[in-house]
């Protein structure tokens, strides 16, 4: 359900392709600036990807002076509040019905309403980060993240470059039903959320989608 959700808002948003919706509630901490998450391609030549979180930072992994000066800067994004009517029909169906967390069956679509309200954007600031990296910041071959990353032909290091956060507990709904029903968006949240009726609320400051650079590491630790 969160997963669905947070898919929809970086499909909506856009951003050219660089936000990453979170996968889950649970790891959504786990997205902060200067985190560290592994990009998986499933095979070579496919460029679908996925990523996974890690409990390390880039800070982590370097030799010596571990300290960054780079910055994170802070504005406000957009005021975001979602109403979809999705079919449950073809690909994208399957999908949702993974992500919405409960039986949908017998229905052939899927409501959604996402009050995120204001949403924040956190990012590192570049330009002082890449004059670090190039003066005095090196790799750390011998941590384990590195090893397993440098193994592998299929994983990717990458550093969280910026962060879409929300701002105050927000909540998320969903309804599922057959097309042509007049009762879309009756739920409210005074009311008990039963049979197709889904509800979940979340904490203020929730990371809901984030975007990375790669990390292309040389054999000398520069980076």
């Amino acid at each position: 359900m969160f997963a669905a959700a947070t898919k929809n808002f970086v499909k909506q948003v856009g951003d050219g392709g660089r936000l990453v919706p979170v996968p889950s509630l649970s790891e959504a901490d786990k997205y902060q600036p200067l985190s560290l998450v592994i990009k998986k391609r499933k095979c070579l030549l496919s460029k679908k990807s996925k990523f996974a979180s890690t409990p390390f930072t880039l800070r982590d992994i370097l030799l010596g002076e571990k300290e960054i000066s780079a910055g994170v800067s802070s504005y406000q994004l957009l005021n975001y509040e979602d109403k979809s009517d999705v079919s449950l029909n073809g690909r994208r169906g399957n999908q949702i019905m993974n992500d919405v967390g409960f039986d949908v069956a017998g229905s052939d679509s899927v409501a959604f309403k996402a009050s995120f309200g204001i949403v924040t954007k956190h990012e590192v600031e570049v330009p002082t980060l890449l004059k670090e990296l190039t003066t005095r910041l090196k790799i750390n071959f011998d941590h384990c993240l590195v090893h397993q990353s440098r193994k592998s032909r299929m994983e990717i290091l990458c550093v969280v470059m910026e962060s879409i956060r929300t701002t105050k507990q927000c909540s998320l709904t969903v309804h599922t039903g057959m097309r042509g029903e007049t009762m879309r968006f009756h739920i409210i949240e005074d009311q008990n959320y039963k049979g197709r009726d889904k509800a979940i609320v979340f904490p203020a400051h929730t990371t809901i989608a984030f975007s990375v650079f790669e990390l292309y590491i040389h054999l000398d630790g520069n980076f």
